[in-house]
């Protein structure tokens, strides 16, 4: 094949991208049918494609140069049976009854295409899309407790969905008679983030009606940058040895807050709040929530900087002969960089209200993990595989900022079995995994006032996840 196709093959990635099963946090379990079928054990061996995200070293090891498209669904099942109060009295969240998420099964393809250059001292490079970050996940677990509301509340009115792609172009070369590589790689992600959660905000008025529900969504679209870099060494015929690393990167969102007051219709309420009034501001807020129309609507301009977190690893990878692989991965990621989301407004902090708008703050406190993975792969022929893979991780997410809106509620077990046929210079790639979470029964409420960092209740969840590859070689 000319060099002219083999380029065009190479910028058919700016197309696609793709998605996998959930791992620590919004971030997903890996990519690569055949990485994800051997437990995310991959950076000792790193021997495809899917070592631009792994292990970039890896690369070198391409014998040809290849185009990958691999199409993915992921299908988390959670629940969750909400407890949550302020100090014991109900303020509108669907107590005692198991929630479940607007249900979805998201499907999408990834796509790579790197270049074997013998001529250039067996240099190889080229650019792969993914989705490392991802969430969508969708709610009905608050009703404002009076009734006496003309519009009814959405029935949504929860939601983060996040999808973070990364366009990552990757440099490899071997050194040494092919006993040393090293590889790097550059991270130019595109952020895009909902978040929609109600915010209960205090008023004069008697119970029920001490707080007024709003519903605040936040819309923002961004850009960040980053690297990886790695080096694979082989210690011996059999046993190589992976280490990779990847940087911190920081998506700065630049969007819009929506709110919505849901007006009250009580004459009564309305006349004995109008009477108290002692100033035309408070006359004001009273006619605002109050209001003839069925909902008051306003929008701030906002940002929001989102840290995604530092991660580092060591793999290794021995072979048994010719037809099988065992790896073993231990990494270790750091969220505890992602202190906070703080979603800061321009703006009025309403019509009727002229003071400096307040901020949005996503508190998370998340904590530093470990993953441990264990796989292998083992050929019954020249062109048939087997894979299966084990993987352990804990959750960063303390149950001080805890809630349904990401599903990664406690320690995670990642099942995986996968295969692969090899027909001429094509494989097509197979994967399931099943990841199952520790559920979890939260009594701790954190909250100090309204702003509902935790959601204490009942928490259940596990994800099911199918990976369709396909390869050309040439």
């Amino acid at each position: 094949m000319g060099m002219v196709k083999k380029v065009g093959l190479v910028f058919l990635v700016v197309t696609v991208v793709a998605v996998g099963a959930y791992g620590g946090g919004f971030a997903l379990s890996g990519v690569g049918s055949k990485a994800l079928g051997m437990g995310g054990a991959f950076r000792g061996l790193a021997d495809n494609w899917s070592a631009a995200y792994w292990n970039p070293a890896g690369l070198a090891q391409l014998r040809k140069s290849e185009f990958n498209v691999m199409s993915t669904s992921i299908s988390p099942r959670p629940e969750f049976n909400p407890q949550v109060t302020i100090g014991g009295y109900d303020v509108g969240f669907k107590n005692g009854v198991v929630r479940y998420p607007d249900d979805k099964t998201t499907f999408s393809p990834n796509v790579s295409g790197f270049l074997r250059l013998p001529s250039r001292g067996n240099l190889t490079f080229g650019v792969a899309l993914f989705v490392p970050y991802y969430l969508d996940s969708e709610w009905d677990l608050f009703e404002p407790i009076y009734e006496d509301i003309i519009e009814p509340y959405p029935i949504i009115d929860h939601k983060l969905k996040l999808d973070v792609i990364d366009i990552h172009p990757s440099l490899a070369k071997s050194f040494m008679d092919d006993r040393l590589m090293l590889g790097v790689g550059m991270s130019i992600l595109n952020g895009e983030i909902d978040y929609r959660k109600p915010i209960l905000s205090p008023t004069s008025l008697p119970r029920p009606h001490e707080n007024i529900a709003i519903d605040a969504v936040f819309h923002g679209e961004g850009w960040g940058y980053g690297a990886n870099a790695g080096v694979i060494y082989k210690l011996s015929d059999k046993l190589q040895l992976g280490i990779s690393g990847k940087t911190g990167t920081t998506i700065k969102f630049d969007g819009n807050v929506k709110k919505d007051l849901y007006a009250i219709n009580n004459i009564i309420l309305e006349e004995e709040a109008l009477e108290e009034a002692s100033t035309s501001e408070d006359s004001m807020a009273i006619g605002f929530i109050f209001s003839e129309i069925a909902k008051e609507s306003w929008q701030n301009e906002a940002k929001a900087d989102l840290k995604l977190p530092v991660d580092i690893g060591i793999g290794f990878a021995y072979s048994l002969g010719e037809k099988t692989t065992l790896t073993f991965d231990l990494s270790y990621t750091f969220w505890s960089r992602l202190d906070s989301v703080i979603i800061k407004l321009e703006g009025n902090n309403s019509p009727v209200d002229t003071s400096s708008a307040q901020d949005m703050i996503i508190r998370t406190k998340w904590e530093d993990i470990y993953r441990l993975s264990f796989g292998g792969e083992h050929y019954f022929a020249d062109q048939f595989s087997i894979r299966f893979g084990f993987y352990y991780e804990p959750s960063p997410i303390p149950d001080e900022t805890l809630t349904p809106l990401i599903p990664d509620i406690g320690a995670k077990y990642g099942t995986n079995i996968g295969t692969s046929l090899k027909i001429s210079d094509w494989e097509l790639g197979y994967n399931f995994e099943y990841v199952n979470y520790a559920s979890k029964d939260l009594i701790l409420d954190t909250d100090v006032g309204l702003d509902f960092d935790n959601y204490p209740g009942s928490y259940k969840s596990y994800c099911i996840t199918n990976n369709l590859s396909i390869t050309f070689r040439f």
